[in-house]
């Protein structure tokens, strides 16, 4: 039986073997299934996490708020009129509107918790919770979503990974983005209207390209069955920028099937 984590034992480990510091601002992906059991669930990886650093941002995505229109523009990496069910579905968003599942338990019971705050994009939004978490979480617009990436790159930030690898590292968006990389506009429900949102992210199947090239600035511990990794944004967004930069298909993945991948390809 595999042994039972409490929230002291967790940030232990993230304070001894992955250096996690009082002074540091990160953004957090943690998988909960991948830990095992932890003794107060998503509540105590949480509290850890939170003990161990000044500014906590996780992600609080709400794909659920998407429509897709009958019509748009070209290479957007959508099928317009196919989503008949989806808009039937598609939830206005509001700041208590849930995380999206993908976002993880942790990401939601962040945002429940008091004292967290959240942007207001309606699809990509943050969660963040410590003393910068108002100057973090203002750096995000409608026009420029990854604004919170770059503020924390700005501050020293890292990347803490619990239980995922590099296809849940959105991080790895923003050095696409500098590289010129084609992103996409998506349209979501709001209280006033469907809203048009610019510089959407497309596809992170093929982040997994760079998990060995990053190992020489990567953390690594095990925390329960989980393997978890601190990166470094600054040099890991740079590595990254220059690498796709010297192959404009790096980091893409090799789905035929994959609009996001197939519209950015350069051939």
């Amino acid at each position: 039986m595999a042994k039972i984590l409490t929230s002291q034992t967790i940030e232990t480990q993230l304070r001894e073997e992955l250096k996690l510091s009082p002074e540091m601002s990160i953004i957090a992906h943690v998988h909960m299934p991948s830990l095992g059991p932890v003794q107060g669930d998503a509540e105590a990886v949480a509290r850890a996490i939170l003990s161990c650093v000044d500014t906590l941002v996780m992600p609080a995505f709400t794909f659920q708020t998407q429509v897709v229109p009958q019509v748009g523009p070209p290479n957007n990496a959508i099928v317009y009129g196919s989503g008949d069910e989806q808009n039937a579905r598609a939830e206005i968003f509001r700041p208590d509107l849930p995380v999206h599942p993908d976002c993880g338990l942790v990401a939601e019971v962040l945002r429940r918790s008091p004292g967290t705050l959240r942007s207001t994009h309606p699809i990509l939004s943050f969660v963040a919770r410590g003393p910068h978490a108002r100057e973090v979480l203002a750096s995000q617009t409608r026009q420029n979503p990854l604004g919170p990436i770059a503020w924390l790159e700005a501050h020293d930030g890292a990347v803490l990974l619990m239980g995922v690898d590099q296809r849940d590292n959105f991080a790895l968006h923003l050095a696409e983005q500098r590289a010129g990389r084609k992103a996409f506009i998506r349209w979501a429900l709001t209280v006033d209207d469907i809203e048009e949102l610019p510089n959407i992210p497309g596809c992170m199947e093929g982040f997994n390209a760079i998990w060995a090239e990053l190992m020489d600035i990567t953390m690594v511990t095990q925390i329960g069955s989980a393997r978890c990794e601190l990166i470094p944004l600054k040099p890991m967004l740079a590595y990254a920028e220059q690498r796709i930069r010297e192959d404009p298909n790096f980091l893409l993945c090799d789905k035929p099937s994959c609009l996001s991948c197939r519209a950015r390809q350069v051939y």
